[in-house]
């Protein structure tokens, strides 16, 4: 067993500490090692993440998708090992905005927390069209594709899932494993006529060297675009960071279950995108945005295999949708703990240990957020290509600023031996440069459209201003502090 050992990093007047305001408590104990892996899993949820990312893969890079993905993730382990060392030191629901708060400074803490609340929302909208798109094609397959249609039904699923999360956390577990169990199935199943289509010669696109590497003029531009999607493929693991508070053994679990998931997804994704994406010619595969996979299905099994894979496509993501709901209103519970968010976000149930109050709140933010989008310019494919760059560029900050926390917090005893300099330092520093490189990158080589660079970066931009009303307007104890709280470095043996 691991035994820590804290150094003060501190000068003697460590200044204000954060104040917690009174409210409700999250359930301990609520979720084992497996309910946290896979409430991770199910928030990156491959079967909708590949409806949605499968099209815009294969736009942006061709058939070479498969080196984005294994590229993207080298620095997302490196940063899920950091999120394994902060939660170790700190375990709190707010997680990334805790840390850095904590670590940085107050201010990008917050900031911090209002991009992952954007994420999210914007997330949820991305996953809503698909679960409407998929409905529709089992009812109505005539509108499958009509924008305005998929948003109304996905909608519903959205009010749907948020009433069921008020039941308990516990409830959402049980559902999400028996969930799992059936998505993976029949995506390993249709991973395997996928690939037997391939061997013999049925596919539309052929396997070629091309798809293990990029050619053509715009190699840049398209590895770019590509690690882009790759990063929104991944993200959503840190969602078993956001129940620590409701976990049994906390201090460990969750951080397992963060670099767990990561490393299935990078076999789940890599499979199913050398499996899937050659069934369907670009043409195809862009005219079906939205249901790509229900259409690849129907090519691989006649008849009833739309029928399945959209089912399973559905039911992925109405389990992502109640685990994006999961992490932001235990996200919003603890930013309105240190009352930088609304007061009522601390209610909780005395019963079911929910935060039904916040529940209730994201619920009805994404439905106005979804509203909103459904009324942009641009078809179902125009519009989930950009929600995926954005939630790249988005997820891309915020993963590479909790790794800057990381090592920040470690600096201790990151040289008092190999694993501490490696798993503690090197690997996660290197997450974040390298996804700070990639969002960089986007914005010089424009792999991704002005559309998408507004979502990902002008809106994060705003937090800073709301950061700055809160503290002036609010009287606000956690952003009136000129410098971190003391803190302590906490040594773990390897």
């Amino acid at each position: 067993m691991t035994q820590p050992i804290e150094v003060n990093l501190t000068d003697s007047d460590p200044g204000p500490r954060m104040e917690k305001a009174s409210g409700g408590h999250l359930k301990a104990n609520s979720l084992s090692l497996s309910d946290a892996i896979v409430l991770g899993l199910a928030s990156s949820a491959p079967a909708q993440t590949m409806a949605v990312a499968l099209p815009a893969l294969v736009l942006a890079t061709g058939y070479a998708g498969l080196l984005p993905i294994a590229c993207a993730f080298v620095p997302m382990l490196g940063i899920a090992l950091g999120y394994q060392r902060l939660n170790r030191w700190d375990q709190s629901a707010g997680a990334t905005y805790t840390w850095v708060s904590k670590t940085l400074h107050p201010y990008l803490g917050f900031v911090a927390g209002w991009v992952i609340l954007l994420y999210y929302t914007l997330g949820t909208t991305g996953m809503t069209v698909p679960a409407g798109t998929y409905t529709l094609q089992l009812i109505a397959p005539g509108v499958a594709n009509h924008k305005m249609a998929a948003v109304a039904v996905g909608g519903l699923w959205n009010v749907m899932v948020t009433f069921l999360l008020l039941t308990g956390i516990e409830v959402a577990a049980r559902f999400q494993r028996a969930l799992a169990v059936f998505e993976y199935s029949v995506l390993f199943f249709f991973a395997i006529l996928g690939i037997r289509a391939l061997l013999s010669g049925h596919a539309a696109a052929p396997v070629t060297a091309t798809w293990f590497g990029l050619s053509g003029g715009s190699q840049r531009k398209e590895f770019v675009a590509g690690i882009l999607i790759a990063v929104f493929m991944y993200s959503g693991w840190d969602a078993a960071i956001y129940v620590n508070e409701e976990t049994k053994h906390k201090e460990v679990n969750p951080g397992r279950a963060a670099v767990s998931s990561v490393v299935i997804l990078l076999f789940v994704y890599s499979l199913i995108t050398f499996s899937y994406q050659g069934i369907l010619d670009r043409a195809g595969l862009e005219n079906s945005a939205g249901n790509a996979l229900a259409v690849i299905a129907q090519r691989l099994l006649p008849g009833r295999g739309s029928l399945l894979l959209s089912v399973v496509v559905l039911l992925g993501t109405v389990a992502c949708l109640q685990v994006a709901i999961v992490s932001s209103s235990r996200l919003g519970f603890a930013m309105a703990e240190d009352r930088v968010m609304p007061s009522f976000f601390r209610i909780v149930h005395p019963r079911t240990g929910s935060p039904w109050a916040v529940t209730l709140f994201m619920g009805g933010i994404n439905l106005v957020f979804l509203m909103l989008t459904a009324w942009g310019a641009g078809g179902t494919a125009e519009m989930l290509s950009n929600i995926a760059g954005s939630l790249g560029i988005i997820a891309s900050l915020f993963y590479a600023l909790t790794a800057v926390a990381a090592v920040w917090q470690d600096r201790g005893v990151l040289f008092s031996n190999v694993g501490n300099f490696v798993l503690g330092g090197l690997w996660p520093a290197l997450g974040a440069i390298s996804l700070l490189i990639i969002v960089t990158e986007a914005v010089l080589t424009r792999a991704v459209s002005p559309a998408v660079l507004w979502a990902g970066l002008g809106a994060s931009a705003v937090a800073l201003p709301v950061a700055l009303g809160i503290r002036y307007f609010g009287k606000v104890p956690l952003l009136d502090r000129s410098r971190p709280q003391q803190i302590s470095v906490t040594k773990w043996r390897i």
